[in-house]
């Protein structure tokens, strides 16, 4: 009996002991984590946030099964598919990412001209390229975006590579030597990184094959030259499928399979260098930021404008020019709050923009799905015809009777903008607009209407009701005709607004 009651004790101690390690190693495991988070370390496999599951159902909702990675200057074009069975998750610090590798149609693989020269038969096992779709989440906005990546090793980076594909978004192995090439989705190349064991070296943009041309007819490239022209060489499988009779058999099905070169023209500056610590900076801005990478990532030109915009023909000067345009309209509350608006309208989904000759006015045409800019277009034209983008989604059953009651609310909305300018601008724009009937009975609408498209006080719906005779009068003055422009009289009061309204909720 004594042998029981001091096994007794020993057990219970035991269980407790084993207790006690289980819930030090969990406590552990998690002050890991945290302590990992806060140093910037890669953290694989436990996003908090992101997960596969939750990217995936984003992805579905924003963005098409097939991928086309597309350039309008070389014509170079490689439609992909996500293998979302093989995605995984890492994150660091604020960004969560979800990494989703891509299938290519026709096995393709891509490949620098060195490698294409030197690759032999036996060879072709160890020529290999990693193509994902990432998408990332900042963790701090809650904003989530997307983009193509493809990372291509040199050849001997190739023939010697145990791990190429631990390569990714957050990490790069310190003897990479290869480029990272990053595209938009349904877009063309964005940016890109060029290395040399594990160190960034040179910038990558999209080249041209009238760039390519004039190289190859020069005797020699300065080695002082600070860009050139590179090809990035696609090699794919083009099958044709083929019906035969056989004597024997009779009908049968077969498939030929031929292998195809594509190529894609990209431009190289080595126009980096690094600091005393080792890290890599460009010559000219934007620097080599990080975004939640390792030095090497993804830069898109215009985000703000091709988040609600898209041109695939618009040159990346025009971009920034429409870029700037929102960048100053959303510096104010209300340009900001009409951005996100529209934004919301959109569901994913873009307008088309293009620009048009300056004899030619800047408006949003439905017919286009978008708006026509002058090149010298204001930031404040730009917002009155995204009202009208914003208005197109609101009133689709009214759009054709409405239309004089859009332009009393786009007006309304681009003074109250324009209000909110500073001085010089403001005074510039009065005198500009001061002999202009509609504009004097839009500042009239302002007098009544605050910047909320509430009636301000001592305003009433009658006294507003009681003006607007007076202000379309005035905009029929100025050309706002009968046919072109109906009224819809049934709508009343602040009911002519509503946009502006909602655009704080």
């Amino acid at each position: 009996m004594k042998t029981k009651r001091i096994k007794r004790p020993v057990c219970y101690l035991v269980g407790l002991l084993v207790f006690g390690l289980m819930l030090y190693s969990c406590l552990q495991d998690e002050t890991d984590l945290d302590s990992r988070e806060t140093t910037g370390k890669i953290i694989k496999g436990k996003n908090r946030e992101l997960s596969i599951d939750v990217a995936r159902s984003w992805y579905e909702a924003h963005q098409t099964p097939v991928v086309t990675t597309r350039s309008v200057a070389t014509h170079f074009e490689l439609m992909t598919k996500l293998h979302w069975k093989k995605g995984y998750e890492n994150r660091k610090g604020k960004f969560e990412v979800v990494e989703v590798p891509l299938l290519t149609r026709g096995g393709a693989v891509l490949m620098d001209s060195e490698t294409m020269e030197k690759c032999k038969d036996t060879e072709r096992g160890k020529i290999r390229n990693i193509s994902r779709m990432v998408i990332i989440k900042n963790l701090e906005t809650g904003e989530i975006i997307n983009f193509v990546m493809h990372i291509v090793g040199t050849y001997d980076y190739l023939m010697k590579a145990k791990h190429f594909e631990d390569n990714s978004y957050l990490y790069r192995a310190p003897d990479l030597s290869g480029s990272v090439y990053f595209y938009e989705p349904e877009g063309g190349l964005v940016n890109g990184w060029q290395y040399e064991n594990g160190k960034i070296v040179a910038t990558i943009s999209q080249g041209t094959e009238e760039g390519l041309k004039m190289q190859a007819t020069a005797d020699t490239r300065s080695e002082s030259s600070e860009c050139h022209y590179e090809s990035v060489f696609v090699e794919y499988d083009e099958c044709t499928p083929f019906i035969y009779e056989d004597p024997e058999y009779g009908i049968g099905f077969g498939i030929e399979c031929r292998t195809r070169t594509k190529y894609e023209t990209k431009l190289v500056c080595n126009n980096i260098y690094h600091d005393e610590n080792g890290n890599a900076h460009t010559w000219f801005p934007p620097e080599v930021d990080s975004g939640g990478g390792v030095g090497g990532g993804y830069q898109p030109v215009a985000p703000k404008a091709k988040a609600i915009f898209r041109n695939s023909n618009m040159t990346d000067n025009s971009w920034k020019t429409i870029e700037n345009l929102l960048d100053k309209m959303t510096k104010t509350k209300i340009g900001e709050a009409l951005y996100h608006k529209l934004q919301e309208a959109l569901k994913g989904k873009t307008l088309i923009i293009q620009f048009v000759s300056d004899n030619m006015n800047s408006n949003f045409d439905p017919g286009l799905g978008g708006i026509k800019m002058r090149m010298d277009i204001t930031s404040s034209a730009l917002l009155h015809e995204m009202v009208h983008a914003l208005q197109s989604y609101t009133e689709q059953e009214t759009w054709n009777a409405t239309q004089l009651n859009q332009e009393f609310e786009a007006h309304l909305i681009q003074q109250i903008y324009i209000n909110s300018l500073e001085e010089s601008e403001r005074t510039w724009w009065y005198e500009k607009s001061k002999n202009d009937s509609r504009w004097n009975a839009t500042r009239l609408l302002v007098r009544y209407i605050d910047e909320f498209g509430n009636l301000r006080p001592g305003i009433t719906a009658g006294k507003l009701q009681k003006i607007i005779p007076k202000i379309i009068s005035d905009f029929r003055d100025v050309g706002y005709d009968n046919i072109d422009y109906p009224w819809l009289n049934s709508r009343k009061g602040l009911d002519n607004f509503n946009n502006l309204r909602s655009l704080y909720q």
